[in-house]
């Protein structure tokens, strides 16, 4: 019997499933029941300055030059904000 769940256990409840981890971050997927695909981007930048990105994987804006932002509620936040803890995306370099 286990005790705890992992974080991604617990994204995974809430629909989002990894689809890469590596070096440059984590990737979670999640379809939506509107019928687009929710993307979730833990990712490493070189600045040090490490973010979270929410999107609409096929959805852009009007010049088509980017994805469009998808809001997170505050306990998918704070799931994905310990899941960057977890792979040591939280350290912000003194740049």
């Amino acid at each position: 019997m286990k005790l705890f769940k992992s974080t991604d256990e617990k994204l995974r409840d809430l629909g989002f499933i990894k689809t890469e981890q590596s070096g440059h971050g984590s990737f979670y997927v999640r379809q939506e029941p509107e019928g687009y695909t929710h993307v979730v981007a833990l990712a490493r930048k070189q600045s040090g300055k490490h973010i979270i990105q929410s999107y609409d994987k096929d959805l852009f804006d009007a010049n088509s030059t980017g994805n469009v932002c998808v809001g997170l509620t505050y306990r998918e936040a704070r799931l994905f904000l310990r899941k960057m803890r977890e792979i040591g995306l939280h350290l912000e370099d003194e740049a």
